[in-house]
């Protein structure tokens, strides 16, 4: 099942603080959707600190650790092949030394499991740092809002 196109994640973002930085971390962000709809490990580690958390929108346990987050999702995508996520950021703020940011918007996840066709989406608020070399994301916390699902 072919995966369906994602919309730019800075699209209609506000942004405040640095707009240069803002449009720094837009454009990591960009790249991350784009690495996981592409399933590039390398360059969804290329965005994760080290110590990355993440905290899933429903009932999965917190991840914590940048490998932590690359070995679910390459069980992610073994298991749900058609699995797409995008995350549309809504606001990103730059911290007065321009060394955080903090990101929040609107995700959206669809795969198809067992002959139903999933759809949950939801709010999601993220934490970058600049760590002298790029933005990484050094949390993320998901709130699943929506589930929807139907047969195929």
């Amino acid at each position: 099942m072919a995966r369906k196109a994602k919309p730019s994640a800075s699209r209609d973002v506000q942004l405040t603080g640095d707009k240069a930085l803002a449009r720094q971390v837009a454009a990591a962000r960009e790249a991350f959707n784009a690495a996981l709809d592409a399933r590039d490990m390398p360059a969804i580690a290329e965005v994760l600190s080290e110590e990355a958390m993440l905290v899933p929108g429903d009932e999965a346990q917190l991840i914590t650790g940048r490998q932590a987050q690359l070995d679910a999702w390459e069980a992610v995508f073994a298991s749900m092949p058609d699995i797409a996520y995008v995350r549309a950021p809504v606001r990103i703020e730059i911290s007065e030394d321009g060394l955080l940011a903090a990101e929040t918007g609107r995700w959206r996840g669809s795969w198809s499991m067992d002959g139903m066709s999933v759809r949950y989406s939801g709010r999601y608020f993220a934490k970058w740092r600049h760590d002298g070399t790029a933005w990484r994301i050094e949390a993320e916390t998901f709130v699943t809002m929506k589930r929807a699902g139907g047969a195929d």
